[in-house]
């Protein structure tokens, strides 16, 4: 079905299903295709993600679309994974000296490197199938990989209140989905912040502030 603007193409069912990894059959993730120009996110849930999950790097989530046929079978299949971990966004701050210090140590400012609180999405990969595939909810028209950010956002903001604190999400996005992002409430890391170095450092810093940040 397309969408009124005759520009999308809209799925009627979507009922997203939640699993951890150490849930699902490998055969069911060996399944999994993010389209041949995303190899990286199909090595990773097909290789490494269960090395992640054993060593502390990052736990990863599979989000499967569970639908109930009219025999009342239920089809299933991975719509998108995406994996979390914690982190912290350094940050410099600049602190005004008193006149006597600013005169005995030449300088008016002290620089202290601080840190914002933050889990990481360090992965986040959609099947080929629902990539640019948009669902009807409540009204909102939106893609499907949209709608699963928003469950990540939603669950990692519930983890504040009743698991461990934390202010901001974060993470490195490819250059095809930096507008999707930036759409979808997160932000260039600004001038004064300097993540940690990391595999994918080459790619864009951005991060999704849930709390208030003192910077």
């Amino acid at each position: 079905m397309l969408s009124d603007l005759g520009e999308y193409e809209h799925i009627k069912e979507f009922n997203p299903k939640v699993k951890k990894l150490d849930s699902v059959h490998n055969n069911l993730l060996l399944k999994f295709n993010a389209g041949d120009k995303n190899y990286n996110f199909n090595c990773f849930i097909h290789n490494e993600a269960q090395e992640y999950a054993e060593s502390g790097q990052g736990a990863t989530y599979v989000v499967f679309n569970e639908i109930e046929n009219s025999d009342e079978s239920i089809q299933s299949e991975i719509v998108s994974y995406y994996t979390l971990m914690s982190t912290a966004i350094p940050y410099e701050d600049k602190v005004k000296l008193d006149p006597e210090e600013a005169k005995s140590s030449g300088k008016e400012y002290d620089v202290e490197i601080c840190g914002v609180s933050a889990v990481e999405i360090k992965m986040f990969a959609v099947s080929k199938k629902y990539q640019d595939i948009f669902y009807e909810y409540e009204g909102q028209s939106l893609p499907i990989a949209a709608w699963i950010l928003k469950d990540i956002v939603n669950y990692t903001n519930s983890l504040i209140t009743s698991i461990v604190g934390f202010q901001a999400l974060f993470l490195h996005s490819v250059p095809e989905a930096e507008d999707f992002y930036l759409k979808n409430g997160f932000k260039l890391i600004e001038d004064s912040m300097k993540p940690l170095y990391c595999v994918d450092y080459d790619f864009k810093p951005m991060y999704l502030a849930l709390r208030n940040i003192p910077i």
